[in-house]
């Protein structure tokens, strides 16, 4: 069985985001468009990686956000 452990607050606005500008896996998201939209907080940085390892999002190259299959799947059911 496996076990979720809560998102953090960041990571869920981010994928929150996601849903209400992008709506498809694959779309990708620039950390410029993050730093604009969620300022230039470490926070974003750190939930990016929390993202990251659970499989919402991939990290193409340094300047670069993309969505999962598992990621769109989390954000319509509810996870974010």
């Amino acid at each position: 069985m496996e076990v979720r452990r809560p998102l953090s607050e960041t990571a869920c606005e981010i994928l929150e985001f996601f849903r209400e500008t992008h709506r498809k896996p694959g779309a990708r998201m620039t950390m410029a468009t993050l730093d604009a939209h969620f300022g230039t907080d470490p926070a974003v940085a750190v939930a990016i990686s929390e993202l990251k390892q659970l499989g919402y999002v991939t990290v193409p190259d340094a300047g670069t956000v993309e969505l999962t299959d598992p990621g769109f799947d989390a954000i319509h059911r509810g996870d974010a």
